[in-house]
């Protein structure tokens, strides 16, 4: 019989639907200075920052509009810095999977203070208690678990994401894919993210061509972003295999998204995670994502438009070894993963 511990993270409440930015007003109540992190090019090009601003009125104590790609360490310390100068006793996250966790770090460097994530793509930092943060002296992403970096309110507004740029959501898609996937092959045996990762990754095969072909359709949108919540429904439970592992490792190293490294590596990790998965899991898989898993995760990749060899993204072959070292009795795996996926 089925047995275990699961573990719940601290997120309490997910307001979800059109509209529901609003209700970013109400969770600022009691509140007294709230703090905005974002990146760049949502602060300059777009108007959300401005109405999260606006939402805020004058508990906005400030913004601060630096943080990028891969989350950089310095980016975390200048908005640490400016949240605490700020008084801030609420966080306010606004963009993708680079900004929360950024948001995230800052949260643990000031001792918690509350949180609100309004995620703009689908790569699901909000769910999850680990950080990555790079070390742009040697390039390499580090970070920490601490479940109390946890946002304990998240914002899904399908509005706040038809900015985002069409490769940026339909990449992090596939990771959100990536999450589902691995999270149900090396979970084992669970009643909820079972049932949870399946559906979403089921959602997400069909939901993903849909917004492509109709990127104004929020509707859409909207469910993809529940999907990808399901895909991640129980981060500490449903630890992650070689395909997130390598993106970590390639990500930083050679300036490539992590939506991007999944559509590359997920198909050819999953070409290996094949031969010990039991034949009943498999073909439970299988039957979530509509066929062979390898092949459909290679051809929805393709369909999309995106990237999946590590060739067209600047990864040298010569490398391989480097980046497949520390993998322990795992190394041979991720060799073979990297050069299927080169």
């Amino acid at each position: 019989m089925m047995g275990g511990t699961h573990t719940f993270l601290p997120t309490n409440r997910v307001h979800f639907g059109p509209g529901s930015l609003r209700k970013l007003e109400e969770e600022a109540r009691f509140h007294d200075r709230a703090f905005i992190v974002t990146g760049r090019s949502l602060d300059e090009k777009t108007d959300l920052v401005r109405r999260v601003e606006a939402l805020l009125g004058a508990r906005h104590a400030g913004t601060h509009v630096g943080m990028g790609e891969h989350t950089p360490g310095s980016a975390v310390e200048q908005a640490a810095g400016e949240a605490e100068a700020a008084g801030a006793d609420l966080l306010v996250s606004v963009g993708g999977g680079s900004v929360i966790d950024g948001t995230k770090a800052v949260s643990r460097q000031l001792g918690y203070p509350a949180q609100v994530a309004v995620p703009t793509t689908l790569s699901g930092a909000e769910w999850a208690h680990r950080v990555g943060v790079t070390d742009e002296a040697v390039g390499k992403k580090s970070g920490f678990a601490d479940p109390q970096t946890v946002p304990p309110v998240v914002i899904l507004d399908p509005e706040a994401t038809v900015f985002t740029p069409e490769r940026l959501w339909l990449s992090t898609g596939i990771r959100a894919l990536d999450h589902a996937v691995e999270g149900f092959l090396y979970g084992g045996d669970h009643p909820i993210t079972d049932v949870t990762g399946l559906e979403g990754a089921r959602r997400l095969m069909g939901l993903l061509p849909r917004s492509r072909a109709k990127p104004d359709d929020l509707q859409a949108r909207a469910e993809l972003q529940v999907a990808a919540w399901l895909a991640y429904f129980g981060p500490l439970n449903t630890p992650m295999g070689l395909s997130h592992e390598l993106g970590r490792r390639i990500g930083a190293s050679y300036n490539v998204p992590h939506g991007v490294t999944s559509c590359i590596t997920l198909a050819p990790s999953l070409e290996v995670a094949q031969e010990t998965t039991p034949t009943e899991r498999w073909q439970r898989l299988a039957e979530a994502l509509g066929g062979d898993p390898v092949r459909q995760v290679a051809s929805l990749v393709r369909g999309l438009g995106l990237p999946d060899r590590l060739r067209d993204v600047g990864v040298p072959e010569a490398e391989f070894a480097g980046i497949a070292g520390g993998f322990g009795d795992r190394e041979l795996d991720a060799l073979r993963i990297l050069n299927a996926a080169y």
